[in-house]
């Protein structure tokens, strides 16, 4: 129940309307935030603050009015109902609505990394769109626990890198390209962040939001296409990283293939001139940000 609120009248009487509003919310992010909201006859705008997101829901709401006064005319009557009642804040808990929490949308890379345990992964998406696994690093000498998401909303699929205790995150990694279990590519993902970059971007389109050429490992070995951070470039700047490779879906020129090796390379190199080459993996660590 909404508190008593005045609404003056032009013969300086007062209504009391005690208001009671049934409200689905067409998206709340967490209970127990403030509200401010403006309510006139027809809308109620909800304000809700939650960390660096806002949303603004309109909800267009029923409401039942019981008006009491001490009399009035047809003037009266139409300028009451073009008068507003202002509440500025209103304390949103459980007893006050019967609130549908809305899960939070996920598809940037920053968005998953808001997740910090496999406990609240399961919360989020229930555990029947997780699968555990191991990865390996360092040429097979790092192993490390994995949870593969597959976001049951977008198809969206992403693996976290669990810490010692099989439950803290400690980064996640997003691929462009979506292997089976037997590393048979059953299609692509463009993932991206909100710093402008997504997995399947372009050697070329990479450079061009760059600012500037940079170097990369070749292809065909465990450290392939890592890329160098230069210092002041955007690449360095990023908090994600990216790692290169070749489009796997085409059969590579010929003169391409002598990038398959431990060489070091510049994008300002012929060879890498209309390389077939993407970005085929980007890297969060949302601790390091």
């Amino acid at each position: 129940m909404y508190p008593i609120m005045n609404c003056p009248l032009n013969r300086g009487a007062y209504i009391i309307a005690n208001i009671s509003c049934m409200v689905k919310a067409a998206e709340v992010a967490y209970s127990g935030n403030i509200l401010n909201v403006e309510i006139n006859f027809s809308k109620i705008h909800f304000t809700v603050m939650e960390g660096k997101f806002m949303k603004i829901v309109v909800i267009i709401a029923t409401l039942s009015l019981c008006l009491f006064s001490c009399g009035g005319d047809a003037d009266n009557t139409e300028e009451n109902n073009d008068s507003k009642m202002t509440v500025d804040t209103i304390d949103l808990s459980e007893n006050m609505i019967d609130e549908e929490i809305i899960e939070c949308l996920y598809s940037t890379v920053e968005d998953y990394g808001q997740i910090g345990s496999k406990e609240q992964l399961i919360s989020e998406f229930g555990e029947e769109n997780l699968v555990d696994g191991e990865s390996w690093y360092a040429e097979g000498t790092v192993r490390i626990e994995n949870t593969v998401l597959t976001n049951p909303e977008n198809g969206q699929v992403i693996k976290y890198l669990l810490e010692d205790d099989g439950n803290t995150i400690n980064y996640l990694e997003v691929n462009y390209y979506i292997f089976d279990e037997n590393f048979e590519i059953q299609g692509t993902q463009a993932v991206s962040s909100e710093y402008g970059v997504s997995t399947g971007m372009s050697l070329q389109d990479l450079k061009e939001w760059n600012g500037a050429d940079f170097r990369f490992f070749g292809f065909g070995w465990d450290y392939e296409g890592g890329i160098f951070e230069e210092e002041g470039t955007r690449i360095a700047e990023c908090p994600i990283q990216f790692k290169l490779s070749f489009d796997l879906e085409i059969e590579i020129p010929e003169e391409y293939r002598g990038m398959y090796s431990d060489q070091v390379f510049n994008t300002a190199d012929d060879i890498t001139q209309g390389a077939p080459v993407l970005i085929d993996m980007l890297t969060y660590r949302p601790a390091e940000e």
